[in-house]
């Protein structure tokens, strides 16, 4: 949205992640790798999201995630759980739950997002915080941003 009074009110907040290429790498006679650089860098990142919102009810951050190591039986979505906060993958979560817990939003799969799946997903969070900015400061607070 943009910075008033100093303060940012951002609308969303997106990041794609591809996690593995053991399945590549089997393929081409090749050992396995480790797995996790991907979801390390995005832990660093939502740690740091999360504190730019502690003053909000809100956590407008969605994370599309997907590559081998997405797949049920390995331990990347333990971590990503982790992340989470515990909460549900997969879900829409833009919302503050209790009093510590803004989880953000986190969709991860084997399969890639395409565009139009992204797009999709961020435009809803997108709306949905700009009337929760609306609701909490009113619309004419932000008038004078976009002028």
């Amino acid at each position: 949205m943009g910075v008033k009074d100093g303060k940012n009110y951002p609308i969303l907040i997106a990041e794609k992640k591809n996690q593995g290429t053991n399945d590549q790498r089997i393929k081409e006679g090749k050992p396995r790798q480790a797995q996790g650089n991907a979801i390390e860098r995005l832990g660093k990142n939502v740690i740091g999201f999360r504190g730019m919102f502690l003053h909000e009810s809100i956590f407008p951050f969605v994370c599309f995630g997907d590559g081998c190591d997405f797949d049920e039986q390995g331990s990347i979505l333990d971590r990503m759980k982790t992340i989470a906060m515990f909460g549900e993958l997969n879900k829409e979560c833009l919302y503050r739950e209790g009093t510590f817990f803004n989880r953000g939003t986190f969709y991860f799969r084997v399969q890639e997002w395409s565009q139009q799946e992204m797009e999709e997903r961020c435009y809803v969070i997108a709306e949905k915080s700009i009337y929760y900015y609306f609701s909490k400061y009113g619309k004419s607070f932000f008038e004078s941003i976009t002028q």
